[in-house]
């Protein structure tokens, strides 16, 4: 298939102080279409023989520069189609030549999607960069993709990460999956052919998720109701202690608002009467899936009732990390000692693990965490085999 590029000065997109729009013409088999470069000009402001502006011009050299640019980049183009052995379409074309995954460098890639994805969190932009800056710590100075996307590579990064960080299984199967997700970038915009994970298959293990058991919540509301803590962690045992009692994330809580919370006609088939019942409505932040969760009365005792402005935050949300240290030293008064560690999330498998001890059907506990399949929220039935010596300890008692 044949495909060519030139630029042109359109007369019919005329500007208000009489210039014309000079675009970059494709032409694919006798057909073409028109890209704009965002430059605009006089025709009497171009040289004779070749496409670019009069020295005599202001602002020749950028514009002639910007000129270069364009074609350079549209050349580039197609010859990837033809690396590639794709045939060019005007979609494609289009879609690579507005973009700025112009560059093969892995580390700019990598950080220009990161600013320009718009659907990734906080969180998200955050933990990305955190794996930029490892991998610059294992190579420094420029990589392309093409390095990058190769099987010694990735074997000697994992070396690397094994050997010098002393990470875990789960800690290299992040860093990788972060090289596959730019990679799988890298291939949408045709600037690498495939990826090197194609041949292989990361490990992951199943993480040792941490929970409270329903003593153990009891203990922190009772040291909630006592004079031992500071005003700042017994709002952030609040908080936590409201996380237990609806499985929702640290972001959702942290932007939870009255508004958040409505009342709902509960009809009860025995007493054959309605009573209105408070229930949390939102779309989950990491997510954004809906989630319905009625309010159980110990979730509702730790709602301060003033400032009930709809747009009111329910509750002063430290940072994560800062939550996470005040949760800490709240543990060590309580004396609850978990061999990993108790975080704010520990909250939310707290709130699965419960509400699966206490024979919730499984579907209803996916659809009150949020999760799109119940296979998910299965993960937390194995954390319960311990309840399993309760069940066969009735099976010796009967001796």
């Amino acid at each position: 298939m044949n495909a060519t590029i030139k630029l042109i000065l359109r007369k019919d997109f005329k500007r208000k102080d009489g210039s014309n729009s000079i675009f970059l013409r494709l032409t694919i088999n006798r057909k073409s279409r028109y890209f704009p470069i965002g430059i605009s000009t006089h025709k009497g402001d171009l040289q004779k023989d070749k496409f670019l502006f009069k020295n005599s011009i202001k602002d020749s050299a950028i514009n002639n520069m910007k000129l270069n640019q364009n074609m350079v980049k549209a050349q580039q183009i197609l010859n990837d189609f033809i690396r590639f052995e794709k045939t060019p379409t005007f979609t494609e074309f289009n879609l690579k030549f507005k973009s700025d995954y112009n560059s093969k460098d892995f580390y700019d890639f990598a950080l220009n999607y990161i600013n320009k994805n718009k659907n990734l969190s906080k969180e998200a932009i955050r933990t990305y960069k955190s794996q930029v800056t490892k991998l610059k710590k294992y190579h420094s100075g420029k990589i392309s993709l093409n390095e990058v996307n190769n099987l010694d590579f990735i074997k000697d990064y994992e070396n690397y990460m094994i050997e010098r960080l002393n990470n875990k299984t789960n800690t290299i199967y992040k860093s990788l999956a972060f090289i596959r997700t730019i990679l799988n970038e890298a291939i949408a915009h045709s600037i690498v052919q495939d990826s090197v994970f194609s041949k292989i298959k990361l490990k992951k293990v199943a993480g040792n998720r941490e929970f409270l058991r329903f003593t153990e919540i009891n203990t922190l509301e009772s040291l909630l109701n006592s004079n031992k803590l500071s005003p700042t962690r017994k709002e952030v045992l609040r908080y936590f202690l409201f996380s237990c009692y609806t499985g929702l994330r640290f972001t959702d809580i942290k932007n939870l608002t009255y508004g958040d919370i409505f009342e709902y006609p509960f009809y009860n088939p025995e007493t054959k009467e309605s009573t209105n019942r408070e229930m949390i409505s939102l779309d989950m932040h990491k997510t954004k899936r809906q989630v319905n969760i009625p309010l159980i009365p110990q979730a509702k005792a730790l709602i301060k009732p003033d400032n009930q402005y709809h747009y009111c935050k329910i509750f002063k949300v430290l940072s994560n990390q800062k939550t996470n240290q005040n949760l800490k030293e709240i543990m060590k008064l309580a004396e609850i000692r978990k061999k990993g560690g108790i975080s704010f999330h520990c909250a939310r498998h707290s709130f699965a693990t419960n509400a699966i001890a206490a024979n919730m059907s499984l579907p209803y506990v996916s659809q009150l965490l949020g999760h799109s399949e119940t296979k998910t929220t299965g993960i937390y039935v194995k954390i319960l085999k311990d309840v399993l010596f309760d069940e066969t300890d009735k099976l010796a008692n009967m001796q």
